[in-house]
């Protein structure tokens, strides 16, 4: 392994484990706004936040247990308008981008002998109206909402990857934004990484490291043997 990464070796890590919203590409406010719009329609307001608690959740699963929160619900069909109409206002928003400088972290990564793996609870396709050719030539494995029949907070996506990555769960460390990613990456056995995005370090306390940014974040992964990093 590339000495580019001693916190990787010091802690017998393998494996990289990004999510995708809040971590890799910068959606968080879009992605809130547009499910702001579609709570409008039937006459409920929500605030950012719940919405950021329960970030990772599949689109369908995130606005049931909104609407139960806030004592209603709707029938499968209206369902389905609210999970179409939400992702057309996102990707219609026109703000995603990439976080600076992440995708040539995950490049020195994976030169550095580390794998890479993305796991979102979002759909392929949606996740494909954005992934490059160039980026993922860089990434081991990808896991989607598609790919497994529980989503976060439920382990079985961080399983996933690590068998597809061919490593133990111990072996992986997790990149998360949100408290239901941090507890699925955990309950699965992997080591975490929050990372404060969206919510704050309280947000993301079952993390066992705790970073302001992306670049607190590199400065981790590059910590020298000995050295201890503050947890924020």
């Amino acid at each position: 392994m590339n000495e580019s990464f001693p916190f990787c070796r010091r802690e017998g890590l393998q494996a990289v484990v990004f999510d995708w919203d809040g971590v890799i590409v910068d959606s968080g406010q879009a992605s809130c706004e547009a499910y702001q719009r579609v709570f409008r329609e039937v006459g409920i307001e929500i605030e950012q936040r719940e919405i950021r608690l329960r970030e990772g959740q599949p689109t369908p699963e995130l606005i049931t247990s909104l609407l139960a929160q806030h004592g209603s619900s709707v029938t499968a069909d209206r369902l389905l308008t609210m999970v179409a109409r939400r992702r057309g206002y996102d990707l219609g928003s026109g703000k995603r981008r990439f976080f600076p400088g992440i995708c040539e972290l995950i490049h020195r990564l994976r030169a550095g002998g580390l794998q890479t793996a993305i796991v979102t609870g979002s759909s392929r396709s949606s996740l494909d109206q954005f992934l490059t050719p160039e980026f993922a030539a860089d990434l081991n494995v990808v896991v989607s909402a598609d790919d497994v029949p529980r989503s976060k907070p439920d382990p079985a996506p961080f399983l996933l990857a690590a068998r597809w990555l061919e490593r133990s769960p111990a072996q992986c460390l997790v990149v998360e934004n949100a408290p239901f990613g941090i507890q699925a990456a955990r309950e699965a056995g992997c080591r975490v990484v929050g990372l404060c995005t969206t919510l704050s370090g309280g947000d993301l306390n079952g993390a066992h490291w705790i970073v302001r940014d992306h670049s607190d974040l590199e400065r981790l992964l590059c910590l020298p043997l000995g050295q201890q990093m503050a947890i924020y």
